[in-house]
């Protein structure tokens, strides 16, 4: 794993750093350098194409795209903190103005351009009103222009109280609908969508083995009690919604393609 958690260094980790070690160089959530290629391959990127990423991290998934196929990206993350460590990382890889990473207000998410596509990456389920963010997929694309969208939903079978106690130890508070909801605001803004995909199965993969692969890491370290509060912190919010899966929470991947206005 990419990242900067070493055991030879005696200096406190950051959260951030401990993520990295994780996931990869550039990536706060699973699927890292391969993940973001292989979404990206069914859209059909080339150089010409504009691209918004919301949800975006530390920007790894936006300057992944910029590589290749070389795409022009904005990140938008509503955490400053990461918003600002990313653009700090796309300036290093000479990339600031090609896969820049900006700060945003999920709740009042708006952008000025159109795009050719919209990546959202896990931000829906954590806004209150889905609206505020769904009528921009629509609003913000270019004709024949696509969204791909990854978040967490509930399953229409469970019980939002089997899931609490796994909502109250979120980071950020969640605000589940369901796949179907999800689906019918896609459509009701006009939106044909191609693929509403349960990839529940493939996440939870990801995280375990990501969380194996670490659990080994970090038995060649030495961590000073913060860097290991910060390793616990990381550990259990995985841990906690992969137990969630059981509970009634589900992963989707959403694809979408707004019409041409003629037809």
């Amino acid at each position: 794993a990419g990242g900067e958690l070493d055991g030879n260094a005696p200096r406190t980790a950051t959260r951030v750093e401990v993520a990295e070690t994780l996931w990869g160089e550039g990536f706060v959530t699973p699927g890292g350098e391969e993940n973001a290629q292989h979404l990206a391959r069914p859209l059909g990127l080339n150089p010409a194409m504009s691209v918004l990423v919301v949800g975006a991290g530390l920007g790894g998934f936006c300057r992944s795209i910029a590589r290749k196929p070389g795409c022009w990206v904005v990140g938008l993350e509503a955490s400053p903190a990461l918003a600002k460590v990313g653009m700090e990382r796309s300036a290093a890889a000479e990339l600031a103005k090609k896969a820049p990473v900006r700060p945003f207000d999920p709740e009042r998410f708006a952008y000025d351009k159109r795009v050719d596509a919209i990546f959202c990456r896990q931000t829906l389920f954590t806004v209150a009103t889905h609206q505020q963010h769904t009528d921009p997929l629509e609003a913000q694309k270019q004709h024949r222009g696509q969204a791909l969208v990854t978040d967490y939903v509930l399953d229409p079978q469970a019980k939002l109280a089997a899931l609490e106690s796994w909502a109250a130890a979120e980071p950020q508070e969640p605000h589940l609908w369901t796949a179907r909801d999800a689906s019918e605001a896609f459509t009701q803004r006009n939106l044909d969508l191609r693929i509403a995909e349960d990839v529940t199965d493939d996440h939870r993969t990801q995280i375990l083995t990501g969380l194996n692969a670490f659990t080994q890491h970090l038995a060649t370290c030495t961590m000073d009690r913060q860097t290991k509060a910060h390793v616990l912190e990381e550990i259990e919010m995985w841990a906690r919604r992969v137990k969630a899966f059981s509970q009634g929470l589900r992963f989707y991947r959403f694809h979408a393609i707004k019409p041409n206005s003629e037809g």
